[in-house]
């Protein structure tokens, strides 16, 4: 491929990473291509053809076709892509989320699955259901702790799959059974204070008030 041909593909499909609100969700990409900084040691796959996937990974839907002849095909020959490199990102594109059979695409496979695992994705899970206004009880019923690691393709994702889902259970866990207890102690309180109300001692005190006994 040309060189400067990674500029000019960000140049043409970053207007489409603008949301209908005008919110630019551009910068997942570049998150997406630090997570895959950390998965892609040790797995042999082709640098230009992993970023272009990772390009136009997010934009599928608004993307039309890239058929033979037609427009995107048209645009990414201009700029330098080969037949080839355009037929693979076509078929990547279609079955990188559910059936990827090139290092390339399970490596963006795992990069997104990667993303929604471990105690930060499960508390921004639990934000959302908030803002939702979903019910608290609710929300932590089905509150999961993301992707399980045998849905990982490559080695360092599994591995790091297995830390984040273990934490992400952990700690789960423990914020249902803090909120357990806590209701278990304030519905205990509620029902001490409804059968044994305080009561009131007309008896003189040093203020020349009521004692409360």
């Amino acid at each position: 491929m040309k060189s400067g041909w990674r500029l000019r593909i960000e140049e043409l499909v970053r207007p489409l990473y603008t949301e209908l609100d005008g919110v630019d969700t551009f910068g997942e990409v570049t998150a997406l291509e630090r997570r895959l900084e950390l998965l892609a040691g040790g797995v042999e796959h082709d640098r230009d053809r992993l970023a272009l996937l990772v390009l136009f990974h997010g934009v599928v839907p608004r993307l039309g076709s890239l058929a033979t002849g037609g427009r995107w095909q048209l645009l990414l020959r201009g700029i330098g892509l080969e037949t080839e490199a355009i037929r693979l990102l076509r078929a990547g594109l279609g079955r990188f989320l559910t059936n990827p059979r090139t290092a390339e695409e399970a490596l963006l496979h795992d990069a997104l699955l990667l993303a929604r695992s471990g105690v930060r994705a499960a508390v921004t899970r639990l934000l959302a259901a908030g803002r939702k206004k979903t019910a608290l009880d609710q929300a932590l019923a089905q509150l999961d702790p993301g992707p399980e690691p045998g849905r990982f393709l490559t080695p360092l994702g599994k591995a790091s799959a297995r830390d984040r889902y273990r934490a992400a259970s952990e700690w789960i866990e423990q914020l249902r059974g803090q909120i357990s207890r806590e209701d278990r102690r304030t519905a205990g309180e509620l029902a001490r204070d409804d059968h044994d109300p305080p009561s009131v001692v007309s008896s003189p005190s040093h203020a020349g008030g009521y004692r409360r006994t």
